[in-house]
């Protein structure tokens, strides 16, 4: 049980601050005159002007000088030239320090610091039904894994002195070169990630009722490598794009269907949609709006509705152009574009996300703000852009939101409905290039083909 706000008072709004300290200028004496209130007001904003000063202001004082700078009985400015360069020349000192400053870097860990517990055990996991303390320790299944591991000279002394692992025993029993299961698990991930399908299909599961691989050479391969390379995901990623099977074409060679027609051996390269994070990056590609700057702070994506209860706030709605991995995610609210388009759930590790089509995405594709706007980003874009002809345009979109030049038969539908949607609008032809609506429609109708959605 945890107490976080009381509110006092019955009103549509959050009691507001109190300026309590006045009451200590009333508690002696009631005042004489008007010049005498005046005259203990003066004492006190005097008073807390000093107090900050010295730096022994208390909370009454904060509020109090806050309620001044508000009101504008404060300047919060130099009052002459002496002390305006003064000020000016130590805030240019403190950002020139500041810029110096590395960003600190963080990482979450654990580690043992208060002496363990036996915990009683929750009978059939209710906490109302306890039974009898459970003597604290690893699995007894990883004691003998370590046992195992402790008789081997790699193991090293420090493994054999406790032959009960702690935490980090374990993390290191785990990401070892002498346990393969690790590396192999990784590889299958990340082929599933770049092929839409592992070699193990099981992502999840490498055990008896788990599928086994296609290509079992090639997996043990590939996981060796992974980790002579020094478990480089970068490396590992670069060789598998370089093969000969990622470069292949989407076309199936001629009685490969028959033999093999879900594609497990790989006889041509797979189609498959773009995640919901490609999704939004591409069209924040196409659109110009991309940032690619590396690093900084993560942004909160744009909500409906925000509830500083629960720390959810809402962001710009394009994310300033950040890509999606800079976006904030909360196991409250996921971002609703992304978790429309299957991005799981931030509660559990997802070795393989769900694939589906539903109308909501398909509404979402038309109507989402997100969607529309970098429709209007890139018509922005379009139009400032200096073509002659509508056909020169539909080239350039094709170019850009699909990699390829328009065939003949694509260019003619995509005139005339260009010019069916001028009509509609009632733009003359002479003003087709300069109209934003127009080109806003063709540009948020490229975001809904197939082929742009779809990796090919």
């Amino acid at each position: 049980f945890q107490l976080s706000r009381i509110v006092k008072h019955v009103a549509p709004f959050l009691p507001h601050d109190e300026l309590t300290g006045i009451l200590q200028l009333f508690k002696e004496d009631q005042p004489q005159s008007k010049d005498d209130v005046v005259n203990r007001y003066r004492a006190a904003f005097s008073d807390s002007v000093t107090a900050w000063k010295d730096e022994k202001a208390d909370d009454n004082d904060v509020q109090l000088l806050n309620w001044m700078l508000t009101n504008g009985l404060l300047k919060n400015i130099a009052t002459s030239e002496t002390a305006a360069s003064e000020i000016t020349e130590l805030v240019l000192r403190y950002r020139k320090v500041e810029a110096e400053l590395h960003d600190p870097a963080t990482v979450n860990g654990m580690t043992n610091i208060d002496s363990p517990i036996d915990y009683r055990l929750n009978i059939r996991g209710d906490y109302d039904q306890l039974g009898d303390a459970v003597p604290h320790g690893p699995l007894r299944l990883l004691v003998d894994v370590c046992q195992n591991a402790a008789t081997s000279a790699a193991a090293g002394p420090q493994m054999l002195d406790n032959l009960k692992p702690n935490r980090l025993q374990l993390a290191e029993l785990v990401a070892s070169p002498r346990n393969p299961l690790t590396a192999r698990v990784y590889v299958n991930r990340v082929w599933h990630w770049l092929f839409g399908a592992g070699l193990v299909a099981t992502t999840d599961d490498f055990g008896h009722v788990g599928d086994r691989p296609s290509h079992p050479e090639l997996l043990d391969a590939l996981a060796w490598r992974f980790m002579n390379d020094g478990w480089s995901t970068k490396r590992l990623i670069r060789s598998i794009v370089l093969s000969q099977t990622w470069q292949q074409s989407q076309d199936a060679a001629a009685g490969a269907l028959d033999v093999d027609p879900t594609n497990r051996l790989l006889h041509h390269f797979p189609v498959q949609r773009l995640d919901a994070e490609s999704l939004r990056d591409a069209m924040l590609a196409v659109s110009g709006r991309l940032d690619a700057t590396l690093y900084g702070p993560t942004s909160n994506p744009s909500r409906l509705s925000e509830d500083d209860q629960k720390r959810l706030f809402s962001g710009p709605l394009d994310g300033l152009g950040r890509r999606s991995i800079y976006t904030k995610i909360t196991i409250m609210e996921p971002p609703r574009f992304l978790a429309t388009f299957n991005q799981p759930a931030p509660k559990i590790p997802t070795g393989r996300r769900d694939i589906s089509n539903t109308p909501a995405q398909s509404l979402a594709l038309l109507n989402d703000p997100f969607v529309t706007n970098q429709a209007d980003v890139w018509a922005a874009e379009l139009i400032s852009r200096p073509d002659t002809s509508v056909e020169s345009r539909l080239q350039h979109m094709f170019s850009k939101a699909i990699g390829r030049d328009a065939t003949s038969d694509e260019l003619w539908l995509w005139k005339d409905a260009a010019r069916d949607f001028a009509v509609a609008e009632k733009i003359p032809e002479a003003e087709m290039l300069a109209s934003s609506s127009l080109w806003q429609t063709l540009a948020h109708a490229m975001f809904n083909i197939k082929e742009f959605l779809y990796v090919r």
